[in-house]
């Protein structure tokens, strides 16, 4: 995955359960193999940015729906582009994302719709929320995410080893562990949500 604002650690499965791995309740969600963007609603309009505060806003017109947000909103999320099977591509995703003329990234569209998948909201309608806990964090962007046509990032609480053995069978690359009553830290890394992917074949 492409990185944007960072801020956890990777881990693997067989590093005991999830909730020991962050010392708490957490809540788990399923890794994507997308670009990581934030979203921010100005006054002036909206801008989808990347690492490095890439703007990415021409690459995807698609998403045009999230200027419907207040003024004075930043999400975190992915940009994910789905087979067939409703497994990420990410492939094809890099093909797309490649391309700068305006016609070219038009007819893209037709073979590669790309889905924005929030994960996180940093301010709403001019509030800063970063001090939030996660948990409250999600509540809010859940209810901004039902008037949208965008794709919220679902998670389990409790559940984490079942959601990771379906995700992996899935083809997914594991899951997104974070504890539930972390604030978010931005431009840092974090002991307090980690990535869990299978171990690399070959290793112990």
């Amino acid at each position: 995955m492409v990185s944007g604002t960072g801020g956890g650690c990777e881990g693997d499965a067989a590093s005991g359960s999830i909730a020991e791995l962050l010392g708490g309740v957490v809540g788990c969600s399923l890794g994507l193999r997308g670009f990581a963007a934030s979203a921010v609603v100005e006054t002036a309009g909206w801008r989808l940015l990347g690492r490095g505060l890439a703007d990415y806003t021409a690459r995807y017109p698609e998403l045009e729906v999230l200027c419907r947000l207040p003024v004075g909103t930043l999400v975190d999320g992915e940009l994910v582009t789905f087979d067939a099977q409703g497994r990420p591509d990410l492939p094809r995703l890099l093909r797309r994302h490649g391309l700068t003329d305006s016609w070219r990234i038009r007819q893209a569209r037709r073979w590669c719709a790309v889905r924005y998948v929030v994960f996180d909201l940093l301010y709403h309608a001019g509030r800063c929320l970063v001090r939030e806990p996660l948990v409250r964090r999600r509540e809010v962007l859940s209810e901004a995410c039902q008037r949208l046509d965008v794709r919220f990032s679902a998670g389990v609480v409790g559940h984490g080893r079942s959601l990771y053995a379906a995700a992996v069978a899935q083809g997914h690359e594991g899951v997104v562990a974070k504890h539930l009553a972390s604030s978010y830290r931005p431009g840092r890394r974090s002991a307090e949500w980690r990535k869990i992917k299978p171990r690399p074949k070959g290793t112990s």
